[in-house]
């Protein structure tokens, strides 16, 4: 069976050079960097879209805002008992289903964390799993083909733990892009902490808004986190910090090549008055007008 990929940022990268290695059959499209990507893949077809074929799988890592352009010259190769995994950021799930129908589609948290040095070179930065869901038939099948990549763990409620880790990356993750600092760093720091319980509970509010039955991913579970009492949730945060206390959020990276920082598929999904601001600097650093500062954390508190 043939696996397609699209996207070759860190997720892609890595799952893509992975799969190759496991002996798959792996196609990739790479957008504008294909010939780069190409040369780094020589076991793999590479094209700037994905090269023509049938395929039983295809993993979508590109950005959430960027779902139609990249999967509409593919859906017409998705075989028809195929399914497309959503290997993205935000709440990519119902995009992807107005293109291939929703029993063609599923959907995957990662757990685990990589950056992408230049085109097709890739530093993984955290172990994990995927966490895989959804309704297609395929879901068997896709958790055999990934867990050739990383572990999986299935989940019958796909959403709830979309919006827990949207939760806790809209917290960690954009608060280490605005800043420059490692997890370790923000952890320690308990304005930092305060900071982050306070952007996860405005994810929290809006997840509840929407019936959403949030579930724990990497053992955290958002609902119960901003529950606790003071000490214990600033503790708790500081734990769960202790695993990586080194890696550092994705964003930085894209920032600091001049690349989209992706904030569209987190805090930009939640109307709240943090994560707005957390939006509008980031924004500002994509367009040159504000510095990566732990300076920029004084107008959040």
């Amino acid at each position: 069976m043939r696996i397609g990929v699209i996207g070759l940022g860190a997720i892609g990268g890595v799952t893509a050079q992975r799969l190759l290695d496991a002996g798959f059959e792996v196609s990739l499209g790479a957008g504008r960097l294909y010939e780069e990507i190409a040369s780094k893949f020589p076991r793999a077809r590479v094209g700037k879209s994905l090269p023509e074929g049938e395929y039983g799988l295809i993993l979508l890592c590109v950005r959430t805002a960027d779902t139609e352009r990249a999967l509409a010259p593919a859906a017409q190769l998705l075989k028809p008992d195929g399914a497309v995994v959503c290997l993205q950021n935000g709440l990519p799930e119902e995009r992807v289903a107005r293109i291939v129908g929703a029993q063609r589609v599923l959907g995957a948290v990662i757990g685990w964390s990589a950056t992408m040095t230049e085109p097709g070179e890739y530093v993984i930065t955290g172990g994990g799993k995927f966490t895989l869901g959804g309704t297609s038939p395929r879901l068997e099948h896709a958790r055999l083909v990934l867990q050739h990549a990383f572990p999986v763990r299935v989940t019958y409620n796909l959403a709830g733990a979309r919006w827990s880790k949207l939760a806790m990356n809209c917290a960690m993750s954009t608060l280490g892009a605005i800043t420059g600092f490692s997890l370790g760093e923000l952890a320690a720091r308990r304005y930092v902490r305060t900071l982050a319980l306070r952007i996860v509970a405005e994810v929290v509010d809006a997840a509840r808004a929407r019936g959403v039955t949030l579930e724990a991913v990497a053992g955290v579970r958002p609902d119960w986190l901003v529950r606790l009492p003071a000490p214990l949730a600033h503790a708790a945060v500081w734990l769960a910090a202790r695993r990586r206390p080194e890696q550092k959020s994705g964003m930085i990276a894209r920032l600091q090549q001049g690349r989209p920082a992706g904030i569209e598929d987190l805090n930009a999904l939640i109307d709240a008055p943090l994560n707005n601001a957390l939006v509008r600097q980031v924004r500002e650093i994509e367009r040159g007008e504000r510095r990566i500062s732990p300076q920029n954390l004084a107008e959040l508190l």
